[in-house]
């Protein structure tokens, strides 16, 4: 498969040089999360230029991820609903901007402290949100990819892998397609194995990192407890191509991430 890379927020290496370590790397894909300086505001003609050029300079192509703050397309609270679908269509449009064919989204939380009996109308809200976003994405030439996330205090609306498969299948119409975290996964007890053939070609992205099982860690590849073997040996059956983006905290891990890709024979050489 093809690899690349998330440029986050907060990241301490600067942009052109973190594109360079992914070039040094052999990685075909940087993908930039939609936070500060990267908000669709903020990415004026000249800001966009210049990220495409530097991206192009290194043969990396752009993967746009969406809000990871204060955005809720499930929010029961219809102006927050309708504001996080304002801004997720925003970043539709920066990632046609920029060449990005994929929009990795969040489908949102609800609160843990809320009755279970409104779940429903957390879904049905969801449901709205991605009805609304499919109509631009499709317009706009980008994929909509919903990602999976990990166990926490407030429950996400796509955390079982029975859920995102409903959620994706609904629109699959519409283009819209899965983005397979297993770090997240691992956090929800997830067996990776089972996940990815009940997905199968509705994955369009996989985000690799690794845990214990208990908490969102971020840790390198093999530094935690998930099965590797297993979820490799998966992703080949499926013909799963790539690309697949290391969410990691430094350069340090992302290096030797990429080696235990290489000796899993996972890396496609660019």
């Amino acid at each position: 498969m093809d690899i690349g890379a998330s440029f986050y927020a907060g990241c301490e290496i600067p942009f052109d040089q973190f594109l360079s370590m992914c070039n040094d790397l052999g990685m075909s894909y940087v993908e930039i999360q939609t936070e500060h300086p990267y908000t669709p505001s903020e990415m004026n003609r000249k800001r966009v230029n210049e990220v495409m050029e530097l991206a192009d300079t290194y043969s990396l192509n752009i993967i746009l991820h969406g809000p990871l703050f204060d955005t809720n397309l499930s929010s029961l609270k219809e102006n927050i609903r309708r504001a996080s679908v304002v801004f997720t269509q925003e970043c539709v449009e920066l990632a046609s901007r920029l060449n990005a064919n994929l929009l990795v989204v969040h489908a949102g939380s609800f609160p843990g402290d809320l009755p279970n009996s409104l779940m429903n109308k957390a879904r049905d809200q969801l449901h709205s949100s991605l009805s609304e976003l499919t109509k631009v994405a499709m317009n706009s030439g980008v994929t909509i990819g919903v990602e999976n996330k990990q166990k926490s205090e407030d429950r996400e609306l796509v955390l079982y892998p029975d859920e995102h498969l409903e959620v994706v299948e609904a629109f699959r119409d519409q283009g819209v397609r899965a983005v397979l975290d297993i770090g997240h996964a691992h956090t929800a007890n997830g067996e990776l194995a089972n996940y990815t053939h009940l997905l199968n070609d509705l994955i369009i992205e996989l985000h690799l990192h690794d845990n214990n099982g208990i908490s969102d860690d971020h840790l390198p590849l093999g530094a935690g407890s998930i099965d590797f073997e297993s979820f490799f040996e998966a992703v080949r059956s499926i013909g799963f191509a790539g690309p697949a983006i290391l969410e990691l905290k430094s350069r340090s891990d992302l290096e030797s991430s990429v080696r235990f890709l290489r000796k899993n024979g996972i890396l496609r050489k660019r």
